[in-house]
């Protein structure tokens, strides 16, 4: 029993032409339903009457697929009413936005459109055989629906010899190798779709299809992927593509890539606004510390906060660690000349807190020192491997100092351009050989190391493979650098020549600046756990931030 209605032509008002191809001419016209009812079409006229077109045609029923709605079938003529699609197809549309991308969202909805209809011929046992932008058209509402089932075949078909009418650019290698359509024809053109939603432009435009089919079996290219192509959309659109059809994707993990980039973007996108209130504050000024009295300071070269939200400060002019509570009031002295022989020079410069609460301080000697939470001497060990350390000691300087997720140490050796890590035992792990001089030094939360060599930010991962680096003259005019600290994945660089504190992603991007005023040059910085409290060691005192809500 057919599933559509045979009507006579003079039911039909011709109007004007919607498109023409190689089997069919396209029109809007008035179907006269009853004397009553009226309704705007779309009428194809078979040039060539194909009847599994119609056949296939008129068994679909879903909301992204051009619907059939009545047969004319009066010698010559033989025409498909089929519903109006106004807004025309999608790639007059992609085409008429001149070059500019769609919004991601707006890119995921139309993607997700286009792969339903798949996934329900599918089902059905269907391949369209025919899938590309020009196939696709936009109904009320912004409904894309897929149209044209001139050569479609029914899924039994596949993987025999089956007739080369397709289009070059959008069709899959097996059917140009082999003369074979394969159960997964439909997804590698769907890739490619979604390449026109990703770039708008036209695949492989202007080339014959000779040479087409050359890149596309003889040297297995494919279109190119933006660089700046969302990570899960890039592998998408790899695995519809693949040369051997079994390897390719169901619609299912299609779809389930499609939903994991919005949850990526809308993640990416309350990152960047979280990230955006951390750098803009407003921060508040509430106090400085070590201005006078007890602990003044001297010349703050780092700065620590342990889990009581203390603030810990290496004084390398007074050879000394300050200890002061948050509200600044001094607690106590680190004499870092403890434990060293009479006369020996020690200049603090970095100092960190374990979650016991003992003192982990680098200066210009070949040692790490640990002092116990009252500020008294434990022991030292060598932070440079054995297999590293020259025979001379003063060709050994340390100078950066971090502490990882895992409570390890990191030291930046500057004269040999090493960083080693160790356990807070001592025991050494690794070394890894930078080249440079790691001068600060700090981690994130996953492990990355961030280091800086007074010109410039390198990122690494936690092995020291070299990511990104960041010129940050290429944001500011002038550059000192001084220490560095990361909050939440934001990499703050102290700025002591402008006064600021410069804030970029772990891919290098800039941020911005932390939005507060600056009571002098500074040169190390460090946040309480919370991200509520920002500590900038200014001259001679320490400036203690906080954020508001």
């Amino acid at each position: 029993m057919m599933a559509y209605s045979k009507v006579r032509r003079s039911t039909l008002t011709f109007g004007r032409e919607l498109g023409e191809g190689g089997f069919s001419t396209v029109y809007q016209a008035t179907w006269r339903r009853s004397l009553l009812k009226r309704q705007e079409v779309a009428v194809k006229r078979l040039h060539k009457v194909n009847p599994s077109e119609v056949e296939i045609t008129s068994k679909l029923d879903h909301p992204n697929i051009v619907k059939l709605l009545a047969v004319v079938e009066e010698s010559p003529d033989y025409f498909l009413i089929m519903e109006l699609c106004t807004g025309g197809s999608l790639r007059s549309y992609l085409d008429e936005r001149q070059g500019k991308r769609l919004p991601l969202d707006q890119f995921c909805d139309l993607a997700k459109q286009a792969a339903l209809p798949l996934k329900y011929l599918r089902e059905m046992g269907i391949v369209h055989k025919d899938v590309k932008s020009l196939n696709y058209l936009i109904a009320d509402g912004d409904i894309l629906k897929l149209t044209d089932f001139g050569i479609a075949k029914n899924l039994e078909n596949t993987m025999s010899n089956a007739t080369q009418s397709a289009s070059y650019p959008w069709m899959a290698p097996e059917l140009m190798r082999d003369m074979k359509l394969s159960p997964t024809y439909d997804v590698h053109s769907y890739g490619v779709v979604v390449w026109e939603l990703l770039t708008l432009q036209v695949p492989f435009e202007g080339m014959e299809p000779q040479v087409v089919v050359m890149r596309i079996c003889a040297h297995n290219e494919r279109p190119p992927i933006p660089p700046d192509c969302p990570q899960t959309i890039a592998d998408l659109l790899r695995k519809c593509w693949e040369a051997d059809w079994r390897k390719r994707p169901s619609i299912d993990d299609i779809l389930s890539a499609i939903s994991d980039t919005l949850a990526a973007a809308a993640e990416a996108g309350a990152k960047a606004s979280r990230q955006q209130q951390i750098i803009g504050g407003p921060w508040k000024l509430e106090r400085k510390i070590g201005v006078d009295g007890p602990g003044k300071l001297v010349l703050s070269l780092g700065i620590a906060v342990n889990n009581q939200e203390d603030v810990c400060v290496a004084d390398s002019s007074a050879v000394k660690v300050q200890v002061y509570s948050r509200q600044g009031v001094h607690k106590f002295s680190i004499d870092t000349k403890q434990g060293l022989k009479p006369g020996t020079r020690s200049l603090p410069q970095e100092v960190r807190v374990s979650s016991d609460g003992s003192f982990y301080i680098t200066d210009d000697t070949q040692f790490v020192k640990v002092f116990g939470p009252d500020g008294m001497y434990r022991k030292r060990w060598p932070a440079v491997s054995p297999q590293l350390k020259s025979s001379a000691d003063e060709d050994t300087r340390l100078a950066g100092l971090a502490m990882d997720a895992k409570g390890q140490l990191l030291v930046g050796e500057i004269k040999q351009g090493y960083i080693s890590k160790h356990r807070q035992d001592g025991s050494h792990i690794a070394s890894i050989h930078v080249g440079i001089k790691p001068l600060a030094l700090a981690v994130t939360t996953d492990d990355a190391i961030i280091m800086s060599d007074c010109n410039k930010v390198h990122i690494m991962d936690s092995e020291g493979q070299l990511l990104h680096t960041v010129n940050p003259l290429t944001y500011v005019h002038r550059w000192d650098l001084a220490g560095i600290a990361c909050i939440e994945d934001i990499v703050c660089v102290c700025n002591c020549d402008n006064k600021c504190i410069h804030c970029f992603t772990l891919s290098g991007e800039y941020l911005g600046d932390i939005s507060i005023s600056m009571p002098g040059n500074p040169t190390c910085l460090a946040f309480t756990a919370d991200g509520k409290q920002l500590m900038v060691s200014c001259n001679y005192s320490v400036a203690v931030y906080t954020r508001q809500s």
